[in-house]
């Protein structure tokens, strides 16, 4: 079929969509003709790889219903056509009302991610699937790793002779601390391998130590050294060796000769005397060396003795390599028995930690659906329920799913194909070409397999989709004559189908720059030669001034400011116009972030704005590194260091002379310095300003919650101001969102409610010292066009009228020793294999073949890798690179080059590779459209509202706190805090256990308090006379932390509603206090709440008008009901 043929849109299908062949339309294409044959739209589950991919899907199909909705009935009819229906009256009448009825509908489409859809399976069958009701997803996996892996080293020093130390310790010889920890983050990496790999098993770990050693095909108590020796015929071989040796005699020979004598020592060292013959017949690598039957040793020796000596020499390398592999096999058993072990152990504090706080990550998610959906009692039971709700499933990104996930989708397929009076079908879109997360376990072989299912169960219809709606000619010839033609890729992607595009007027190019070489640094080298020995306290280590891939980078700035300058016209397509390039049309890719700061320090160096991929950066940046600062000073105001940098950053622009004035030998600290030399100071100097500032945040630190500390600290500081007027200004969006997403972290850590500043910045610093966890800088929406750098795997699914795809020239990543090499055949229900990649002088026969069919497939994701940068170009396409000292003929530039008869080194000016079409004449410059003109804001709007007493908004709980009797404890605050939170979280899950409890509220004030305080909260929620609060009748619905939010005359009335009792005709509004004055005096405490209670009674019966409104306070320290008459 070519590229051009239309997938059916009815039936079961599977679709192969290159890149740009318009896969989405298609999917969205599908729905709605789900949809228009009368589908229910909850029967529809549409699942993706990404948040954003399925938030687009909703998107462009709420889009299309719309267009249905609003066209004519001649562009209707065209729509209908498209999707392979007939028009009619009734069909149209049914299209144009589709939009209305899928917004009214209670429940629409599903469009979700894979990991929504398992924890949406488990919040709704908790009990059958074993997982905690109520339980909250963990993101961010770093902090529990680093906690589980106190655990066990606690536990091992607690208990040396355990298994799991004895464990550690074998690695920790065998591996070394840097490494052992590595294989160990890579055991739990893969725990949901390992839990189905040993499924079943009464004892895993040693389950799979008998697989293992089946599999090596050993005997772990043999000493395969003492058998070599053991051979009398290879001894009398090694003796005929040395006697035929003998006669050739030489230093080397000699030297020979003499080792081999001291290896049938029997008196000797068994250990030793087996050196001595390995280093004799192999080299240091394990390889056999070379000897030959030359002309000196056959006049020596005689051709009939050269000839026996070449040949004892290959027999006896022979056997040695055998028992090589045999020591090898033997300490990989060895090396895999203990990471089972040390590995299931840290698994085993890992589970433990986040079941205590009922958590589930990303990978407990889907193990637990598998789980649910194939093991177990009750499988059946949950597939029928799923089966009454999913009749059309679509999946997209189809080369991405995991062994698991796909393990988890077959009893769906299965129920789908089971025969049914309802129309089903499954509809899968998928392209191997584009897989590339390896990393995260994808196996693309699983497409094919899905297919093939497909099409022998329910007779399924597989259709290619090889037309690009993106891309030039010249792009897609160049990734032809690349990936068809050239054998060194198409070998890696043998099934590479001829690409076309829809765009064959569109012009295009392909761009070869010439690459960056490795060059001398003068600098370094007169510093080197002048300077032999250097003071690092006085002196700075002198960094080399050009390197290669700063060259690379400057190259690219030097290119992108000339696209700029020359107004290179770009289109969206042939008819579309023409119109100048800017910045936001420029996309560069690179493999890895290891580089970024080269390329970044180029584009600024040229004034380019860029927007950067840099991971786990935020934390880095200058603008959040002064927000750290200022945090760090609040908690501990004796950190002269910490004032320093905020005194100097743009929040208060101190100058030099006023610091070095601080740091004189005043005594106190620099903050009581400061305090005594701003005495006399007016307001508005910069000194006075922080110290005023700085004295009143103090004073709110420990006093109101950290998100909104930051929100008076922005706003009395003016501090985004401040910074935009301190940065230039194509870094000014970055900074301004980098400020913006600094703040929301603070909600993001229990919902800013809870944690102390203490807390909070404790749990920042533990974000920077995870890279995986570090947030990101955050995508800005800011106006200013900007260069986007990304990596390849953050541009899958984007595209670019240019892109450069740079550092192309670095040698294709190698496997790494110790990490984890699970090999799941994509038609099995279970890995085969389950190792530790051994270093290179350790791989035995079967790690070595695992480790080949390992690299051949990321032999093809490499190819992959480039098909997906290349194809993410629309019109020009740049390849840019830095040549290694060292020829790297597997780099993409290499290859690239090669396939078109280019020597890399040779290349010294700009190639062009492919070009089609004539580019459009450039367009005159358009003053009104090249630079938006912001209209001045009319001047009132820039005077502050007055606000009258009337305006201001009302929060009832505060009125309750000014008027509550003066009966407030000393640390009624955070005791009020906490049992309310005990109590929210009773309500959640009566069977909490106390340590958990405790555990959560670790830091919020001392052991002893929060015991206390649990103790209180619990005998509240237990006590008989309060039942009906806690433990109401099953028709009655229950509310906690109920959002109240009302007008009142002028003013805003806000608050939260502790519990809200809600049955027919019928509320029971409950607010806890927890004032000990309540045990003596509940009277005097609740005339003090009578204002609070009226305001939220008012709240209430505008909600519910109808119905009778009872109030009461629930004072905790007497486990008492107060009723309230307002």
């Amino acid at each position: 079929m070519s590229g051009a043929a239309t997938p059916a849109l009815v039936g079961n299908i599977t679709v192969q969509a290159s890149a740009g062949s318009g896969k989405t339309y298609l999917l969205v294409s599908r729905l709605l003709r789900l949809l228009l044959e009368g589908a229910e739209p909850d029967a529809i589950l549409a699942i993706t790889f990404t948040r954003k991919a399925a938030a687009e899907m909703q998107q462009r199909l709420l889009q299309r219903l719309q267009q249905l909705a609003l066209c004519d009935d001649a562009t209707l009819d065209h729509q209908l056509q498209a999707l392979q229906l007939e028009p009619s009256p009734a069909l149209r009448q049914q299209a144009r009302q589709l939009y209305q009825r899928l917004l009214q509908t209670p429940y629409s489409v599903r469009a979700t991610t894979f990991h929504a859809f398992c924890q949406e399976l488990l919040r709704r069958f908790p009990l059958e699937a074993d997982v905690p009701p109520g339980f909250e997803l963990l993101e961010r996996t770093a902090a529990l790793l680093d906690e589980a892996r106190e655990a066990l080293m606690v536990n091992a020093a607690r208990e040396p002779q355990s298994p799991q130390a004895i464990a550690l310790r074998q690695l920790f010889d065998e591996l070394g601390l840097s490494n052992t920890l590595g294989a160990l983050r890579q055991f739990v990496g893969h725990r949901s391998d390992w839990w189905v790999y040993t499924a079943g098993q009464s004892d895993p770990i040693d389950w799979a130590c008998r697989q293992l050693r089946d599999q090596l095909d050993i005997d772990p108590d043999t000493d395969p050294i003492a058998d070599f020796f053991a051979d009398a015929g290879r001894c009398q071989r090694l003796a005929r060796f040395i006697e035929l040796l003998s006669n050739h005699p030489n230093p080397t020979n000699n030297k020979t000769i003499q080792q081999l004598q001291d290896a049938l020592d029997e008196q000797a060292d068994i250990s030793a005397r087996y050196v001595a013959v390995l280093q004799t017949f192999l080299t240091q690598d394990g390889n056999p060396r070379k000897r030959d039957a030359n002309q000196t040793l056959r006049k020596k020796l005689g051709d009939a003795g050269a000839e026996e000596l070449i040949a004892l020499h290959h027999q006896l390398c022979d056997e040695l390599l055998r028992v090589q592999q045999q020591l090898a096999a033997q300490r990989n058993y060895r090396v895999n028995s203990a990471w089972y072990r040390a590995g299931v152990a840290l698994l085993d504090h890992y589970q433990r930690i986040k079941r205590e706080q009922r958590l589930l990550d990303f990978t407990d998610l889907e193990w637990k659906a598998y789980q649910l959906l194939n093991d177990g009692d009750n499988a059946l039971w949950v597939q029928y329920k799923l089966d009454q709700r999913i009749a059309h499933l679509l999946v997209d990104e189809f080369q991405d799913t995991n062994p698991t996930q796909w393990q988890l989708l077959l009893p769906l397929l299965e129920e789908l194909a089971q025969e049914s009076e309802r129309q089903r079908s499954v509809f899968l879109v998928g392209d191997t070409k584009q897989s590339i997360y390896r990393f995260r376990r994808a196996e693309p072989r699983l497409f094919d397999t899905a297919t093939e299912w497909l099409e022998r169960r329910l007779g399924a219809q597989r259709y290619p989709l090889n037309t690009s709606w993106r891309s030039a000619p010249a792009i897609m010839d160049f990734v032809n004559q690349l990936f068809g033609d050239d054998p060194r890729l198409h070998q890696q992607i043998p099934d590479f189908p001829e690409h076309h595009t829809r765009h064959q007027s569109l012009w295009g190019e392909v761009i070869l720059l010439p690459p960056a070489k490795e060059q001398e640094d003068e600098a370094e080298t007169e510093a080197s030669a002048d300077t032999p020995l250097r003071n690092p306290l006085l002196m700075p280590r002198p960094e080399p001034t050009h390197t290669r891939h700063r060259q690379e980078a400057q190259t690219i700035a030097e290119e992108i400011r000339h696209l700029i300058d020359t107004r290179l016209p770009v289109q969206a397509s042939p008819d579309a116009p023409a119109r100048a390039i800017d910045y936001d049309d420029i996309l560069l890719l690179v493999r890895s972030r290891t580089h970024l700061p080269e390329y970044e320090q180029a584009l600024r160096e040229a004034g380019i704005p860029y927007l950067s991929g840099n991971r786990g950066t935020l934390l880095e940046s200058i603008e959040v590194q002064d927000m750290l600062n200022l945090l760090n000073w609040l908690s501990m105001p004796f950190d002269n260091l910490a004032l320093a940098g905020i005194l100097r950053s743009p929040l208060f622009a101190v100058d030099d002379r006023d610091l070095m004035q601080l740091a004189g030998e005043a005594p106190g600290n620099w903050f009581e310095r400061l305090a005594l030399q701003v005495a006399d100071q007016p307001p508005e100097a910069p000194l006075r300003r922080a110290h005023d500032h700085l004295a009143r945040w103090r004073t709110l630190a420990g006093r109101i919650p950290v998100h909104d500390l930051l929100d008076r600290i922005y706003s009395e500081a003016n501090v985004l101001a401040r910074y935009r007027a301190a940065f230039p200004t194509h870094l000014v969006p970055r900074v301004m969102a980098n400020l913006v997403r600094f703040q929301e972290l603070a909600l993001e850590m229990d919902s800013g409610r809870y944690p102390s500043l203490m807390t909070f910045a404790q749990w920042l610093r533990e974000l920077r010292q995870n890279d995986d966890d570090a947030p990101d800088e955050p995508a800005d929406a800011g106006r200013q066009a900007r260069v986007r750098i990304m990596t390849i795997h953050g541009a899958k699914g984007l595209e670019a009228p240019v892109v450069f795809v740079i550092d192309s020239a670095r040698a294709e990543p190698r496997g790494k020793a110790h990490e984890a090499l699970v090999e799941w055949p994509a038609n099995a229900p279970r890995p085969a294999h389950f190792l530790l990649r051994p270093g290179k002088g350790w791989q035995d026969p079967l790690s070595e073949a695992v480790i080949e069919r390992a690299e051949s497939a990321a032999r093809r994701e490499e190819a992959n890798l480039l098909y997906v940068a290349l194809t993410r170009a629309r019109q020009r396409l740049y390849i840019s690179g830095s040549l290694p000292k060292r020829d790297e003929t597997t780099s993409w530039y290499q290859q690239i080059a090669g396939a078109f008869d280019l020597q890399p080194d040779q290349i010294e000016t700009v190639r062009t590779l492919v070009t089609r079409n004539e580019p459009p004449p450039t367009p005159a410059p358009t003053p009104a459209a090249e630079a938006e003109v912001v209209p001045e804001p009319d001047p009132r709007l820039r005077r502050p509202l007055p606000l009258g007493a009337g305006d201001a908004a009302l929060a009832p709980s505060q009125q309750g706190a000014e008027n509550g009797g003066g009966v407030e404890d000393e640390d009624g605050r955070t005791r009020g805090i906490v049992i309310h939170r005990c109590l929210e979280w009773l309500c959640q899950d009566p069977a909490l256990p106390r340590e958990t409890a405790l555990q959560r509220l670790a830091g919020e004030a001392g052991a002893a308090q929060l015991a206390e305080w649990w103790d209180e909260a619990l005998a509240a929620f237990s006590a008989p006379q309060l039942a009906e609060v806690f433990q109401p009748a099953t028709e009655v619905q229950c509310r906690n932390e109920l959002p109240l939010l009302y007008r009142q005359g002028e003013r805003t009335v806000n608050g939260i509603i502790d519990r809200l009792l809600i049955e027919p005709g019928r509320i029971h509004l409950i607010d806890y206090k927890t004032h000990r004055a309540a045990l003596d005096n509940p009277a005097a405490v609740a005339a003090g709440y009578e204002d609070q209670m009226r305001l939220y009674a008012e709240g209430i019966r505008q909600l519910w008008p109808h119905h009778e409104l009872r109030i009461s306070l629930l004072f905790t320290v007497a486990a008492q009901l107060w009723p309230m008459q307002v």
